[in-house]
This record gives C-alpha cells, structure tokens and sequence, in this order.
C-alpha cells in the first residue's frame, strides 16, 4: 500500500480521486442531513408483536421502518435494559411508536432470512436489537456488552440516537437510489432456524437435554455455529474465534450515550496513524452505513482475521473526512471470558471440575477450590483430585484467574487427549496429580 492509504486525507479529495468506483452512492450526500421529513407517530400506543412476518407485512403496508428486540427471559444479562425498553420513557416511547415493533423471547423462532444471526448478532448477548426496512433489509442492529459490564455499551441515550438516526435515513427520499442495505430476504420456502445451521445436529445429539428445554438460548445458537466451524478443516480455534470487535481493536473510544462519537485515541494505534481524531462523528466503515456502535462492530466481526483494511468515513466539524485503517495480524483479540459460548461451550475440553473461588484468589497467584461433584468418572478424580483441593498450578500456569477466566483459558488451550498436570494444596502439602483429558 503507498502513503495516502496509510494515513488520513480529505474525503472530497478521495472521492474526487475515485469518482468512478464510487459514483454511486455519494457518500458526500450520504453523510449530509437527510433531506427527509420524519412524520409524528404512526401508532397511539406501543404494542411488542411476536409475529415477525405479519410485522413484515403491516410495515409493507404502512411504509414504517421495524424494529425487533430478542431477548433471552432465563438471562438474567441485560435484563435491566430489556425492562427498560419495555417500560419505555419520555424520551423512547414516541419513537417506538414510529416503528411496527417485535419481541422475541425464543431464538428458536429467529428466521435467517430475515435476521441473519451468523453474521449481524453477538450471540453471547442475551438483549440484541434489529432495525429493519419495511421490505425486511437490514439498516442496522443494536446491542452489546464486554467483561466489564452488561451496561457499558448500552443505555437509553443511545439507542434513542441509534433510532433517531435510522427514522432520518428511513424518510430520505434518496434512500431507493443510495441502495446501501443488504438484498430483502427472499421468504419462499420454510423459515431457516437456528436448528438447520451445519453444526445444530451434532450440538444436539450431545444436548439431548435441550429437546426438554423449551427454548433454544442465543449462547447456545453460537455453540452450533462453533460446533459446525468445529468441522471445517484446518479450523484453529485461537485464529477462528474472535467474535464482534470493539472500536478499541483499532485504537479508539466511542461515547456511550452516542454510539458513534469519538471520545479517545490511543496514541500510535491503527486509528491514530490513520488520522482518526477526537470529535469525530463515524458515518459509515467499508460501505455500510453506521446508526450505532454495534453496526461498527458488525463491520469488524465480519472483515478478515488477519490483516484488514477498515475504511472510515466521518464527519469533522461539519465537514466530511475519510480515514483508512491497516490492522495487524491479531487485531481481533477481545477478552473472551464472560462469553457463555466459550467458558461453558463446546470448545476444547473441560478440566474434571469446577473451579471455586480459593483462599488466596486475587492476590497474584492461581488459587481455585476443586468442585468434583458428578465428576466422578473423570480421569482427573480418578488420578487422584478430591473435592477443594486447591488448585495452584496447570502445566506450569499459576497465573491468577477467576472462574470463568480459568474455564475459558482451560477450554482454549487444551483438547481432549491432551495430557494436564495439576498443582494443588491441601492441608499445607502440595502435591501433583496427572491425567490425560477424555
């Protein structure tokens, strides 16, 4: 690549420059204020369908752009904002009445046409949003979350903005002609459901369970998706599961209660070399336009795993800009505990028992408390390990984790067959224990 690729330059002068790849759309309008009027309510109340082909069909009708919550009840992640969303307040209610609204509560009943979860949702989110055109095309998602908190990356403001934005888009009359959104699904046929996925009929045979469950999570919708890249050759699971990026993979913050402002840069990062400054307001990344920092993420989780080119483009002070953004191999990397689908999935293999909080947890070493009920046919109990023994050292590795924390290192390091070495402690002696994993 030359220098003007590596570093930000004038979005006029690259459209300039580029005029005949990119002819249509016009980004420069594109980015502008929607030339649209955003009518008032459509509805005099909120009213929360779980018919989303009927919903598809009334939006048709009406001309109203869709909006689909799903929600996983059992989750008790993301609860406070699932109540929050249906309570509705000063600020979100009458633009909920702006949209013909859908819940779903089963992700047994998500239809792929018409939400493609393999790639537009974070499945280790128990509260995701669509936003759909009344033909059923995608303008954007919402949703979110990280090791630090279930509230970090959602909240009212935003999705208040998130929706705002999408009505303007929505009512822009050059919308037809821009053509930005996905192809409309084509709904000949039966519904694809989580269970036709590649990997559904090997998850399922191990989880005889869940045909007495009643309901599919959406965690466990990504263990199907695991379950069938499981079978692909050549899958590394340390290379192949990076799920949905956050804006700090390339080197910079968004404000929460905006979505799509930058807050922060890192100094020599991707986003800095490239030209990415604070107040910028990001409209669009590698063609798809931007209502949220969860479109964003869409935009990285579905872009290569090695190096990858994320062309932004953003509003500077009322004027458009372009930045261009060269990742690094292992760009990706995300922090990966908290991910249901990864601590308790079915990557790698588990260790023989469950790891409790031990006496000296959080003081800089490996200390977890053996639980080895119902794990008394596992070859680490038959080796030897007996309920809270502690558990200081694996292979050598005694560095200081939670629960989930070990799991998640366990599960994507080791593999059945592997051979495992435990350290641990009881009654001042310490002691080893081997065994090789099932």
């Amino acid at each position: 690549m030359n220098k003007i690729h590596r570093n930000f330059i004038p979005l006029w002068v690259f459209l300039i420059s580029c005029s005949t790849l990119y002819a249509s759309p016009n980004w420069r309008e594109v980015m502008g204020p929607s030339q649209g009027s955003i009518p008032g309510p459509a509805f005099s109340d909120v009213e929360w369908r779980d018919d989303l082909t009927a919903a598809l069909q009334e939006a048709q009708h009406k001309n109203l752009p869709i909006f689909i919550t799903l929600r996983c009840p059992p989750c008790k992640q993301c609860s406070f904002f699932d109540a929050l969303v249906l309570r509705g307040s000063a600020a979100m209610t009458p633009l909920f009445k702006q949209f013909v609204t859908v819940r779903i509560t089963n992700a047994a009943e998500m239809d792929h046409r018409i939400l493609p979860f393999t790639d537009y949702q974070d499945l280790d989110v128990s509260w995701w949003g669509y936003f759909l055109s009344p033909e059923g095309r995608i303008y954007g998602v919402y949703g979110g979350k990280d090791h630090l908190s279930d509230k970090t990356r959602i909240n009212e403001e935003s999705l208040v903005k998130t929706m705002q934005r999408v009505l303007a888009h929505h009512y822009d009359p050059r919308r037809a002609i821009w053509d930005l959104e996905p192809p409309a699904p084509n709904l000949q046929g039966q519904p694809e459901r989580a269970t036709d996925l590649p990997g559904a009929a090997l998850y399922m045979k191990d989880r005889k369970d869940l045909s007495s469950q009643g309901c599919i999570h959406c965690h466990q919708v990504n263990d199907m998706i695991y379950r069938g890249k499981m079978e692909a050759p050549g899958f590394d699971k340390t290379r192949d599961i990076v799920p949905w990026p956050y804006p700090e993979n390339l080197g910079f913050k968004v404000d929460a209660e905006d979505g799509l402002l930058v807050a922060s840069i890192e100094p020599g990062s991707p986003a800095d070399t490239a030209g990415v400054k604070v107040g910028d307001q990001l409209k669009v990344a590698n063609g798809q336009l931007l209502f949220s920092e969860a479109d964003l993420r869409g935009v990285l989780h579905r872009s290569p795993s090695g190096p990858a080119v994320i062309t932004l483009y953003v509003n500077r002070n009322g004027q458009p800009a372009q930045a261009v953004i060269q990742t690094a191999e292992d760009w990706k990397r995300t922090v990966l505990y908290w991910r249901k689908s990864i601590y308790d999935g079915v990557l790698g293999a588990t260790p023989g028992f469950f790891p409790l909080k031990g006496p000296e947890m959080g003081k800089g070493s490996l200390s977890l408390r053996a639980f080895t009920k119902g794990k008394e046919q596992h070859p680490a109990v038959k080796a030897g390990l007996k309920p809270n023994q502690v558990v200081v050292g694996v292979n050598g590795m005694n560095e200081d984790m939670n629960s989930r924390e070990f799991l998640t290192w366990f599960r994507m390091n080791f593999e059945s067959g592997d051979k495992v070495e435990l350290t641990v402690k009881q009654g001042g002696k310490t002691s080893n224990i081997e065994y090789k994993l099932p």
